[in-house]
């Protein structure tokens, strides 16, 4: 594969079609304008990609946070104006994220605060060290961290969620988890390795069938699950039935042999 290109704030590297972002901005990998800029050149490289079938996120092992959220230095000279301006640029570019073609798969080792919680909020599965704890310590910023919408559209209980933006209280992993929040939590140095298996069995899928899922996923969270489910079997007959790993996945099955699917 060719040399990933480079980043100022992230490390990616790619194999077998899971590539592995590593936020790198010291020490507690807090987000300023100039990182969500960053992550936006990111998302291209990955979109203009088709041999990156899956993404996993992690932080450096030295970190102090998986992300630290916000870069709070920025927030002392915001006007209404110049927060309004950040806050729809924020948003765009992690939507952005969020509506990645391809998976995305969580590594969390270190804590995961008030955005970082967030952005793990946006990636379709989270597996977190027994160590790391979680907040959305906005309230105590004087901010509404968008009021837990991030987390509604998880399910998550509304007490729970509102519980957790009204007092902004550390949450362990083991909370989050038996809320739904976290699909494993396991021992920080078990972490990456789980998350690599995760991503290497969705890698080793159609590629066009697991873009498929993941975009018609995204769309039950904006239509809701039966226009949703609607649009996903309409893109089953127009965008998979015709294409080339189709027929070979069922042929496949039904000679009980391992497909080979399309390199794209």
């Amino acid at each position: 594969m060719p040399q990933e290109p480079t980043f100022e704030f992230f490390h990616l590297e790619s194999s077998d079609g899971v590539a592995v972002l590593t936020v790198d901005r010291p020490p507690v990998n807090a987000f300023s304008r100039e990182v969500y800029e960053d992550l936006a050149r990111v998302i291209d490289h990955i979109e203009a990609t088709p041999a990156i079938r899956v993404v996993v996120l992690a932080c450096k092992p030295d970190a102090k946070a998986w992300i630290g959220g916000g870069d709070l230095k920025e927030f002392l000279s915001f006007t209404a104006e110049t927060r309004r301006a950040r806050h729809d640029y924020v948003e765009g570019v992690t939507d952005r994220f969020y509506r990645l073609s391809c998976p995305t798969v969580a590594a969390i080792t270190r804590p995961a605060l008030g955005g970082g919680m967030v952005f793990a909020s946006f990636c379709d599965i989270l597996v977190s060290a027994d160590t790391a704890f979680f907040a959305m310590p906005e309230v105590d910023r004087s901010l509404t961290g968008g009021a837990g919408a991030y987390f509604n559209r998880l399910n998550l209980p509304v007490s729970f969620i509102r519980e957790m933006i009204l007092t902004g209280r550390r949450l362990s992993a083991a909370e989050l988890r038996e809320v739904g929040f976290l699909n494993h939590v396991l021992p920080e140095d078990q972490v990456m390795d789980k998350a690599m298996e995760i991503a290497r069995i969705i890698a080793a899928k159609s590629s066009a069938a697991v873009r498929a899922i993941k975009q018609s996923a995204n769309l039950i969270d904006t239509v809701g699950w039966d226009e949703g489910r609607a649009a996903a079997h309409e893109m089953s007959a127009t965008k998979l039935v015709d294409g080339p790993d189709y027929k070979e996945a069922i042929s496949a099955f039904l000679e009980r042999r391992k497909p080979a699917f399309n390199a794209d």
